[in-house]
């Protein structure tokens, strides 16, 4: 089981609660912070936990003010509670899911259980197996999957920013497949595919006499995403005549097809994406202000894969699987060169370039088209930094069986992938931050925004020396 969690204990007595943080530890749990039922939200959000156990001497009102809490941060957070008649009745948290109950004596034994149900069941209560997901433990990316968590179930625009190929449309697959629409249509419109002409009649559709050659009538784009999402990519592209046209629709909730009279309504949510500067563009006068801020309710940026380096191991190695598995080739591992040099490569690509180069090269079964092709001049001066590991070996993510064990057992998620990594990738970030401070561990810690404590900490986990 993940050891690697962080486990949350809320209680108002502190020595109750250094009591249950060491039973938790003594579990093998390395993680575990403790917090008063009366903290605010914003500081128990900075906590970051994956699972949260409620102490046993909260009473009923308190336990349920921390669920609600809790349920704000990470509706899908697995909670355990204490069951007795001072805590929730089995009938109240029923309602919850997710919240599963422990005994009041709470014996390490039954901890470690109702750990392991809890997992379990959120596990089993995630979307299919190939439900898309941002993978990475990088801050941005937490940061993301926290913020798509949170607008999901909210019918409110979202604008994604970013970089072309830092994976903008993900976002917008993620955000719908969380969301009460996921069942309806994901329909996408390239705003930079098309003439405004084609692009008018593509998104609005028309009737049959509406232009030269529209013989029958055809519904358009926004039609089709009735009930759903509609993905606008590339929204900095549109002419300032169909940037009128997408606002009205915005704030009428309403269209009519081309050479049509009657108004159509519209239901569906509205993702738009762009790797334009829109607030220069209003600057300049080439994209309105109303539309802007009627798209940017939400943003979420798509960081550039040279910004959040320490997620390269996570991706290439959910690459290999995938198109391993895709090509029916057995797993094979990649270089430690290779490695080394994916993580000195600046990507300018982003990680549509990362999965090109993993496709070809599971495809033809070699890496060594990479040093022939990659350009020199997009390796950065981090080419320095990894090559000063020395002796250190790159963590296991790179070469291990961990993701064929995975398929096999037939419980294949991107999310397990992310997670069985964790620690390998942790790693290689602090391997990293001591050889650019010179073994300074408390710069080290400040560069890693990690207490000195818990980089002593992870030091002794890892055995890293000088």
């Amino acid at each position: 089981m993940e050891t690697d969690l962080n486990i949350l204990i809320i209680e108002s007595d502190p020595s109750i609660s250094a009591g249950l943080e060491k039973k938790v530890k003594h579990l093998g749990f390395r993680r575990s912070c403790t917090a008063s039922p009366d903290k605010p939200i914003v500081q128990l959000e900075t906590l970051n936990p994956d699972l949260a156990i409620l102490g046993p001497f909260l009473d009923k009102e308190t336990s349920l003010k921390c669920i609600h809490k809790l349920r704000i941060i990470d509706p899908s957070i697995p909670i355990l509670t204490s069951c007795e008649e001072n805590s929730l009745s089995e009938e109240s948290t029923a309602s919850f899911e997710g919240v599963h109950l422990l005994g009041q004596d709470i014996d390490p034994d039954d901890i470690l259980k109702a750990i392991e149900n809890a997992l379990k069941h959120r596990a089993e209560a995630e979307l299919r197996p190939d439900f898309p997901s941002l993978i990475g433990q990088s801050p941005e990316i937490k940061s993301n999957r926290k913020k798509i968590r949170k607008v999901c179930d909210k019918d409110i625009t979202v604008l994604a920013t970013g970089d072309t190929g830092t994976g903008k449309e993900l976002i917008a697959r993620s955000i719908h497949y969380h969301s009460l629409r996921s069942g309806g249509p994901l329909v996408k419109v390239n705003c930079g595919a098309l003439p405004d002409e084609l692009l008018e009649s593509e998104v609005f559709g028309f009737q049959t006499g509406a232009f030269t050659g529209a013989y029958k009538d055809k519904p358009g784009r926004l039609e089709m995403a009735n009930g759903g999402t509609l993905f606008i990519d590339e929204i900095g592209d549109l002419s300032l005549s169909l940037q009128v046209k997408f606002l009205q629709v915005l704030e009428d909730k309403a269209f009519s097809r081309l050479g049509g009279t009657l108004d159509k309504i519209i239901d569906a949510r509205v993702v738009a994406a762009t790797n334009s500067d829109l607030p220069k563009k209003v600057r300049e006068g080439t994209f309105r202000k109303d539309l802007f801020y009627r798209l940017n309710v939400v943003n979420i940026h798509a960081p550039a894969l040279r910004e959040r380096r320490n997620d390269i191991p996570l991706l290439t190695h959910y690459f290999i699987n995938k198109y391993c598995f895709e090509f029916k080739k057995e797993v094979f591992d990649i270089p430690d060169k290779i490695a080394r040099l994916f993580l000195a490569y600046k990507w300018p690509g982003n990680v549509r370039e990362l999965e090109n180069v993993i496709r070809r090269a599971i495809a033809i079964r070699d890496w060594d088209f990479v040093f022939e092709e990659f350009n020199l001049e997009n390796l950065s001066h981090e080419n320095e930094r990894v090559s000063s590991l020395g002796d250190h070996p790159l963590p296991p993510v790179w070469g291990d069986d961990k993701i064929q064990k995975i398929f096999r057992d037939g419980n294949f998620s991107l999310k397990k992938v992310s997670k069985a990594y964790v620690s390998e990738a942790e790693c290689l970030a602090i391997l990293g931050a001591l050889k650019e401070t010179q073994w300074n561990r408390k710069k080290a810690s400040k560069l890693l925004h990690v207490s000195y404590k818990t980089l002593l900490n992870r030091l002794t986990e890892f055995d890293l020396k000088p």
